[in-house]
């Protein structure tokens, strides 16, 4: 396996790990919220579920298919040393489906107890992942990926989203970010993109009831 030291941009993963655990915390924290009626307090949490789960599996898609796939084939013929952490990460990865499949029984089920335990599992089990994932598999994709493997990532992502995705998850992945972040990912992003976001899909997507930020 090739080894060359490489700088790509993974903005964009680390914000995504970072809406993943926002929106997780605010699943953990949803029933114990004040001043929602019932109804706003259901539609709040069906949205911020739908949100998360629709970009969980693109994610996770997108990445199997262009990321650890192909960091996998490249490690055939080497230490397997890669190998070795993404069959851990396929693990941990596994960890989280039950859960997933847990909080929707619960939601459709309305079983309060049920999805207090699910959820507050899922959180634990989601910082666990992307824990991992920062810490020993990203790394990786600097010395295991030419530039080409790299953006087939971004376009296998963009493919899924598409256009009308884009608006959705753009403000998704920006809620409650910290400004540093959202500048770099803006920055990332041509102008015209920018300006759809800033007047049209950001403003969208407040109008729609979601779960609010936990308290500390």
């Amino acid at each position: 396996m090739e080894s060359v030291a490489r700088k790509y941009d993974l903005t964009m993963l680390y914000a995504a790990y970072a809406a993943f655990r926002r929106d997780a915390a605010r699943l953990e924290a949803a029933l114990g919220q004040t001043g929602m009626s019932s109804r706003q307090a259901g539609t709040a949490l069906a949205n911020t579920w739908s949100m998360f789960t629709f970009h969980w599996r693109l994610q996770d898609n997108a990445e199997k298919r262009a990321l650890w796939t192909v960091m996998y084939a490249k490690d055939a013929d080497g230490p397997a040393r890669v190998g070795v952490v993404l069959d851990s990460l396929a693990t941990q990865t596994l960890r989280v489906v039950p859960l997933l499949d847990g909080v929707d029984t619960a939601l459709e089920q309305r079983d309060r107890r049920m999805f207090t335990h699910y959820a507050r599992e899922l959180r634990a089990s989601l910082d666990a992942l992307l824990d991992f994932k920062e810490c020993y598999v990203l790394p990786l994709i600097q010395e295991t990926l030419t530039p080409f493997e790299w953006g087939t990532f971004d376009v296998e992502l963009r493919r899924g989203l598409g256009v009308r995705g884009l608006g959705v998850f753009l403000p998704w992945l920006l809620d409650d970010a910290p400004e540093a972040t959202r500048r770099a990912v803006l920055r990332l992003l041509p102008p015209p993109i920018r300006l759809c976001y800033r007047l049209t899909w950001r403003p969208r997507y407040r109008r729609r009831g979601h779960l609010a930020v936990p308290a500390c």
